[in-house]
């Protein structure tokens, strides 16, 4: 897939929202939440464009604090993999929920789904893009061109 220009901030102020609502949902035991981060991620899996929340970011909070960073080009078919995996994370707990089958499996997805969106939001680095990498470079994953 072609480039994708993204702001590092409204990226990373994403990932922070989603880890913490995540670690919300765990604590609260909050099967509703989980499923509404789960479709909003995965419509995410789109395009950023339909992210809201880092919609929200681009629109209102870089402008409320004049942010100043540069778009960088990122590889669409990374991000669209990594949110991916993200909404996978909280969509199958979100089936299990439903199934009322194994719910200590499904709160141990959410919770590592949690940590793992709040290592890329706070440190950058973020596993499914790594793995994306890994996948690509093996030639797992065909790049378009």
């Amino acid at each position: 897939m072609g480039p994708c220009y993204t702001y590092n901030s409204s990226l990373r102020f994403t990932r922070n929202f989603f880890g913490i609502a995540a670690l919300l949902a765990y604590f609260i035991q909050s099967k509703a939440l989980v499923l509404v981060l789960g479709v909003i991620m995965a419509v995410a899996v789109i395009s950023l464009k339909y992210n809201l929340v880092y919609q929200f970011h681009f629109l209102v909070l870089r402008k409320l604090f004049k942010a100043k960073d540069e778009p960088v080009a990122k590889d669409s078919g990374e991000l669209s993999f990594a949110w991916a995996m993200g909404a996978s994370f909280l969509l199958i707990p979100s089936l299990l929920f439903a199934l009322d089958k194994w719910p200590g499996l499904a709160w141990t997805l959410v919770l590592l789904d949690a940590m793992l969106l709040l290592l890329a939001g706070i440190a950058g680095a973020c596993v499914a893009s790594i793995l994306y990498a890994i996948l690509v470079k093996k030639w797992l994953i065909k790049e378009k061109k």
